[in-house]
């Protein structure tokens, strides 16, 4: 049992973390704010809970899934409930983040203090500045931000300036945040629940009245008037807001979802709104009498009717809340760094007791990270790599586990510490890919076929994989051999062995993906190959893990050329992955982002300047492998 110790005390640790977490996702409040947030609606092409829609709302909005309220970070669904319910009190809220000083200048924006949370103002103090900004700040200049937007979306997107990029970003952002205060109710009453109840009272006489007039005879002008005023308003409900709340039956007994504007066509058409539509009221008007009584009531009543429509909604709609609280992601990522650190200072000291920790806490994010994809297929409905997001995701996943599988064979916390640097590295990625809102996406039509998304897709992305994997052992090998004496002869041999073994599993995933994904494009395009630039990019890793198989087959390399070959696999890697989505064309052009590019440029460049370190001649080296 004392051989175990550390590692069950690193684990036990680690998943007090992971339960903390938790319990910091749902604020502290009477009102039951995570149960709101797990109330389905239609998006994006796919049904999401609303704290969904918050984090990705406030994530485009603010570059954060939080905000500050009263000095304390606050979940994104509080944000958003205010903002739908109350929308005037969110209206003073800073949430949009501008840090164009242009776009500062043109809105006549100042600088002001942050209101950050209370640990940041003990550290940076109560006068640092930041960029964000209230609605009713920018208000004045709506009009102007539009001007400009319109100006610069007619402008190719490589024409554009910095400025005009970011204007059309603001002005994305206004429209949602616009969008999201007319979602549930118009506001142009008080209570939800009474003008329910007048609408239904007054439908016929307002009904009788256009029809009479529509007809030629006697109506009642009052009605009629009231009717086209309430219509009116009505179709400006409809425009402005964005979310799609109502599920109803259609006449083939299937759901199709409404925004909730749709309610005067079911008072008009049926003599009264769904249950659905009065329990939102109910939600509404209870949220702003502050009424967390009445409010979390009505959330459970909103639930109930809408499991009376499909039991399945609130349930599955439960399935993402819980992947969200978890943050599976963010968790494995914080223990990747923790199990780097353990591995570092074994390098120090106590080495074999903090590896085994080091280890531990690898396989237990390996685990968290492994629930986070699962989490995603299931709520998908398909196999985990649909994006670039995905795509990042589980690289790290296939690089760790197959990083773990080395440490497990080799015990030289080598597999450790490129476990932790690769699953630390993709999961900052995808976070960072994740600013452009949904994640879990519906497919392009494309890419929807199930089958070949779980063959092709997934066996040529382990490839990848693995070849990041090598190249990022050659990455370590040649910096510990240059530049401390710490790699013997005995560690050269295992680790040329492990980039070697990893190296052929490259070649046969990268290989047997690229043939797959030809059979899938004569399935879906016609053509088994177009040299689509992906299409290159795939064959360009299959091309380069040949070569270093060839290389050192045919003796032209020995330890020191093998790692160079394969830290120059990951600038093969990177150019496959992320630098054909940049180039803007080709068929699989999915996830065009030029801001990249300064990173993949750095990226690359790094990886030549240690091929060029692992040049020097050996002499120059403080390891002797040779």
């Amino acid at each position: 049992m004392k051989k175990y110790a550390p590692s069950i005390i690193a684990i036990a640790v680690f998943l007090l973390y992971f339960a903390s977490n938790y319990r910091k996702q749902s604020p502290n409040t009477e009102i039951d704010y995570a149960a709101f947030g797990n109330t389905p609606v239609h998006l994006n092409g796919r049904i999401q809970p609303m704290d969904s829609v918050a984090r990705n709302a406030l994530l485009g909005m603010r570059y954060k899934r939080t905000f500050i309220d009263e000095g304390k970070k606050t979940p994104a669904i509080v944000w958003m409930t205010e903002l739908m319910m109350s929308p005037s009190d969110a209206h003073d809220r800073p949430i949009f983040r501008i840090q164009d000083e242009d776009i500062r200048s043109l809105l006549k924006l100042p600088k002001k203090p942050s209101p950050r949370s209370k640990w940041m103002i003990a550290l940076l103090g109560p006068g640092s500045s930041h960029f964000y900004y209230s609605f009713r700040e920018i208000g004045p200049s709506l009009k102007t931000i539009s001007e400009q937007a319109q100006k610069a979306q007619e402008l190719e997107d490589a024409q554009r300036s910095r400025f005009q990029k970011a204007v059309i970003d603001l002005a994305r952002a206004l429209s949602n945040y616009v969008g999201i205060s007319q979602s549930l109710h118009h506001g142009s009453v008080d209570s939800f629940t009474n003008e329910l109840a007048e609408l239904e009272g007054f439908a016929p006489a307002g009904i009788e009245a256009v029809n009479n007039r529509q007809m030629g005879l006697e109506y009642d002008e009052e009605a009629f008037n009231q009717m086209m005023a309430i219509g009116y308003l009505y179709q400006g409900f409809e425009q402005s807001s964005n979310l799609l709340t109502l599920p109803v039956i259609d006449d083939a007994g299937e759901i199709e979802w409404q925004k909730t504007s749709y309610l005067l066509r079911q008072v008009l058409g049926e003599g009264q709104a769904s249950e659905v539509v009065k329990s939102y009221a109910a939600v509404v008007d209870a949220f702003r009498t502050d009424n967390p009584e009445a409010f979390n009531d009505a959330v459970k009543a909103l639930h109930a009717d809408l499991d009376a429509v499909d039991d399945t909604l609130v349930s599955k709609a439960g399935v993402e809340l819980l992947f969200n609280f978890l943050e599976p992601f963010y968790v494995a990522a914080a223990g990747y760094v923790l199990a780097f650190l353990c591995v570092i200072i074994s390098w120090i000291r106590w080495p074999n007791v903090l590896n085994q920790a080091a280890f531990a806490i690898i396989c237990t994010c390996a685990v968290i990270h492994t629930a986070g994809i699962i989490f995603r297929i299931y709520i998908i409905g398909y196999a985990p790599v649909i994006n670039l997001y995905s795509s990042a995701v589980f690289v790290g996943w296939g690089s760790v586990l197959l990083a773990i599988l080395l440490e497990y064979l080799y015990k030289n916390s080598i597999g450790n510490v490129t476990a932790t640097i690769i699953g630390f590295s993709t999961l900052l990625v995808a976070h960072h890919l994740s600013a452009g809102g949904d994640t879990l996406e519906m497919l392009r039509a494309v890419l929807d076929n199930n089958f070949w998304l779980a063959t092709h897709v997934i066996i040529i992305t382990l490839g990848y994989s693995a070849t990041f994997l090598a190249g990022s052992i050659g990455f370590i090998f040649i910096l510990m051999s240059v530049f401390t004496d710490r790699i013997e002869k005995k560690s050269a041999r295992s680790m040329n062995n492990m980039v070697y073994g990893i190296i052929c599993f490259a070649m046969l995933f990268s290989f047997v993906g690229t043939i797959l994904g030809g059979i899938w494009a004569d399935q879906s395009w016609g053509r088994f190959w177009g040299w689509d630039p992906k299409e290159n990019g795939a064959i360009l890793i299959v091309i380069w893990n040949a070569i270093i198989l060839h290389c050192r087959w045919g003796g032209f390399v020995k330890v020191r050329g093998t790692m160079n070959l394969a830290i120059f696999g990951n600038v093969v890697f990177s150019w496959s992955w992320f630098g054909t989505n940049m180039l803007g064309i080709g068929l699989h052009a999915y996830g065009f982002m030029d801001a990249a590019f300064p990173y993949l440029l750095a990226f690359c460049a790094v990886n030549v300047l240690v091929i060029l370190i692992g040049l020097l001649p050996p002499r120059m080296w403080k390891s002797q492998i040779a």
